[in-house]
């Protein structure tokens, strides 16, 4: 089992579903990451790629009762929004799949996730939304991984990091499967106002661009 499906996706879902509410008189998670939501930033990077690559595939890990797709869509992306069995079929039922969205179970470790796209090349952007426990370093060193080997001219959009394990993904720019990184503040917007800033101190959205002969 990898770090990234200990703390992504598996057992932060079991700890606290984003598709489960708080327990009462405790703050639940706030700001980004709460039903699985982009924060603006990253929707913004998201929406760069497809501007670049308006066919591709994009992937939200993790993304609970998320709607960033009918924000997004271009009337040409494909969207897959991968969770867990339990919350998959949760999801489904509240969103139902259409023609280019559906929602993806995927069950173990979760290793298996980057099999559900099927036409990478036509471009891949993969975006992770906060999660309740936070992504830890090393979790974000198996996306990178992952990212590097499966999706070359691909995307990585990771929401809500903290400065701390933001400095990993900056780290990559030095790998040769890495063609840029960008680290971007978490503004205030729709899905990021002010008064979150206290739950979230000192974060930031990473973007990652992977060059078209990726990992080597």
């Amino acid at each position: 089992m990898t770090e990234l499906s200990r703390h992504h996706g598996y057992r932060a879902h079991r700890r606290r579903s984003p598709l489960r509410p708080a327990a009462p008189g405790r703050p639940g998670p706030v700001g980004p990451g709460r039903t699985g939501e982009l924060s603006d930033a990253a929707e913004a990077a998201v929406r760069g790629y497809l501007e670049r690559r308006p066919d591709a595939t994009v992937v939200v890990l993790g993304e609970g009762l998320g709607t960033g797709f009918r924000r997004l869509d271009n009337g040409r992306l494909t969207w897959l929004s991968v969770l867990p069995p339990e919350d998959a079929a949760a999801r489904r039922l509240l969103l139902p799949d259409g023609p280019r969205r559906r929602t993806v179970g995927c069950a173990g470790s979760g290793a298996d996730w980057p099999d559900v796209v099927g036409a990478p090349e036509g471009g891949v952007v993969v975006a992770v939304p906060r999660t309740p426990a936070g992504l830890p370093a090393g979790a974000v060193r198996d996306l990178l991984a992952v990212c590097a080997a499966r999706f070359p001219g691909g995307a990585l959009v990771l929401d809500a990091l903290p400065r701390w394990t933001a400095a990993v993904a900056r780290s990559a720019r030095h790998h040769p499967a890495v063609a840029a990184v960008r680290v971007l503040p978490l503004a205030a917007g729709r899905r990021s106002p002010g008064r979150w800033r206290r739950w979230l101190p000192g974060t930031v959205v990473c973007e990652v661009r992977f060059t078209a002969g990726g990992a080597t």
